[in-house]
C-alpha cells in the first residue's frame, strides 16, 4: 500500500508554494505542490480556502523540511525580510530555481545557479 504524502505547509498562492518548493530543492528536500485547483480557478487567482499544500513523501523528510522552514522563517524575521546573514532570495523566472545572494549584491544582475539566466537582485530598500 502506497503511503499518503505529508503536508508540511500551506500557502495562500501557488507562486509562494513554488518558491518554497524551489528553496527546499536547494536544500536537497524533494517536495511538491498539491491543491492548485482547477485551471479556471487558478487563472483567476483564486485559491482553495485551505491554501495550496506543499507535500513530501515521508515522515523523516517532513520533519527535516519543517525544521529547515522554521529556521529559515526565524532568520528572515531576525534580518528584516532579507534572509539569513544578510541574504536575499530570488526565484528564477526561467527555470523556477531559488537563488540566494548576499545583500552586497543588491542592485546587481547575477546568473541563476541552475540555468544561467540573468537575474535582477532587488535593491536593498525594496526588501524592507
Amino acid at each position: 500500500m502506497a503511503k499518503e504524502p505529508i503536508c508540511i505547509r500551506r500557502t495562500a498562492t501557488s507562486e509562494e508554494a513554488d518558491v518554497i518548493v524551489a528553496w527546499l530543492d536547494d536544500q536537497d528536500v524533494k517536495a511538491t505542490v498539491l491543491g492548485r485547483g482547477s485551471l479556471d480557478v487558478h487563472a483567476l487567482g483564486v485559491t482553495d480556502p485551505q491554501g495550496v499544500g506543499i507535500y513530501v513523501a515521508d515522515e523523516a523528510t517532513a520533519e527535516r523540511a519543517k525544521g529547515l522552514l522554521e529556521e529559515h522563517d526565524q532568520n528572515v524575521t531576525r534580518s528584516g525580510g532579507r534572509g539569513k546573514h544578510g541574504s536575499v532570495f530570488v526565484k528564477c523566472d526561467g527555470c523556477g530555481h531559488g537563488n540566494t545572494f548576499t545583500t552586497d549584491l543588491c542592485g546587481t544582475t547575477q546568473e541563476c545557479a541552475r540555468c544561467g539566466v540573468y537575474l535582477d537582485v532587488p535593491e536593498a530598500e525594496k526588501l524592507a
